[in-house]
């Protein structure tokens, strides 16, 4: 007895074909898989997938992907960033100079220009240059504190370099005792400190002043 012939693993075409064949019939109507079933939704109903949310309005559905709102929120965010602080603000059309200006200061090149013949005018130009000075020291010093005190934390007498199998290609030891070093460490942090203490109190002198002529939003 031969073989019998299976069309379980045929393409659904071919395996018409051979009913065709054996038969001599051909289903013009068959249908291969199954129905889909469409389930009926009320108007404000959502559900969701694996990757996108649905949402039944009248007469049709808005689709969105799942993190359509955090996406949203991080380009309104960018789009914030990018507007003039001024809310009257004459400017037109944002161009990437005022971009570059908004960024600095929160101020398009306009604005900025405005305001700072507003400061100069006032007689405190040298306040205003300062403070943004005093500002950018801050900023700096606070991270390098933040890399010293970061050192301290791993501080170690043996170090050790690994590679991408997790095996020791080399090792060195710190030229100095541990506790030489942490002291050294410890030194450099008090100092910074200190000197960054001093210019916030300087800085806090010039904002006063600032402020005292309505000139701190400026900043």
């Amino acid at each position: 007895m031969g073989k019998e012939f299976s069309k379980k693993y045929m393409h659904p075409t071919r395996r018409k074909l051979v009913d065709m064949v054996q038969t001599g019939k051909y289903e013009k109507n068959t249908v291969i898989g199954y129905d889909k079933v469409e389930k009926k939704r009320k108007v404000g109903e959502t559900w969701e997938d694996e990757h996108h949310k649905y949402e039944q309005k009248e007469g049709f559905v808005v689709k969105t992907g799942k993190n359509h709102e955090q996406y949203k929120q991080i380009r309104d965010f960018l789009a914030e960033k990018s507007k003039c602080k001024n809310k009257n603000c004459q400017t037109i059309k944002i161009t990437q100079k005022d971009k570059q200006f908004i960024k600095q200061n929160g101020y398009c090149l306009g604005c900025t220009v405005e305001n700072e013949h507003k400061i100069r005018v006032a007689g405190l130009w040298q306040e205003y240059q300062n403070y943004k000075i005093w500002t950018r020291m801050i900023m700096v010093g606070k991270i390098k504190l933040d890399s010293y005190r970061q050192s301290l934390s791993d501080l170690k007498e043996e170090y050790e370099m690994i590679n991408d199998q997790g095996q020791v290609t080399e090792t060195w030891k710190l030229p100095k005792p541990i506790e030489e070093v942490r002291q050294e460490i410890n030194e450099l942090i008090e100092f910074g400190e200190n000197e960054i203490k001093e210019i916030e109190e300087k800085r806090n002198e010039v904002f006063q002043k600032l402020s005292e002529n309505q000139l701190e939003s400026y900043l």
